[in-house]
């Protein structure tokens, strides 16, 4: 059972309207203060003068999973709450992408996450590889780093380990790499390079 608990944040701003009064606005992010997005949403609101506005404000962020407004007209009050998308890695620093592969802008906040790079037409095949390798069992890789290349296919940086998958990932190798896994952790040892992509075999490389 995994215990968890959340983070309930709240910042009140005001907002002048066309009829020279003020919205009142009070902003809970249930998911905490995590991007440097949720700062600019701040500055942007206290540049709208209506509620329609706010809200379309509102709907436009990408990053945004779900929210809810309360309006109160006799006391210029609006009570937004907001859950943020959790992301799960940076692709080729231009976005961040949930486990749902819904994406949203990065915004360079500083967050120690899976860096992809490459061009990746089926990003559910990233999806596969951090699975496979987060789930296993045997030994405990962190991966840094997926990188793919027309030349090499995939490679997983982990901390101490490079994990080298070729072009294609096939049933066959993901069983050959839960396999190896389980080989490792019998004899003890992590090698610096894992290479699935041989016909024969995998290759395993325990350097100096």
């Amino acid at each position: 059972m995994h215990l968890y608990k959340k983070i309930f944040l709240t910042i009140s701003i005001l907002i002048s309207t066309n009829l020279m009064s003020e919205y009142e606005i009070t902003i809970n992010y249930e998911s905490g203060f995590e991007f440097k997005s949720q700062k600019e949403l701040l500055s942007i609101l206290q540049k709208e003068t209506s509620r329609r506005g706010i809200e379309k404000i509102i709907k436009n962020q990408e990053w945004i999973k779900d929210y809810s407004l309360i309006y109160k007209p006799f006391e210029k009050k609006i009570f937004i709450s907001i859950r943020n998308r959790t992301p799960f890695f940076i692709f080729n620093k231009e976005y961040f992408y949930d486990e749902n592969l819904n994406s949203f802008k990065f915004d360079e906040t500083e967050k120690k996450l899976i860096m992809v790079n490459g061009d990746i037409d089926n990003l559910n095949n990233i999806i596969i590889l951090i699975d496979l390798i987060h789930s296993n069992k045997s030994i405990e890789y962190k991966i840094e780093s997926i990188n793919y290349n027309f030349v090499s296919g995939w490679d997983v940086q982990t901390e101490k380990t490079l994990i080298r998958f070729g072009k294609d990932i096939s049933e066959q190798k993901l069983k050959s790499f839960k396999d190896t896994a389980n080989y490792l952790f019998e004899i003890r040892k992590i090698p610096s390079i894992i290479d699935m992509r041989h016909k024969d075999g995998v290759a395993l490389n325990y350097g100096k």
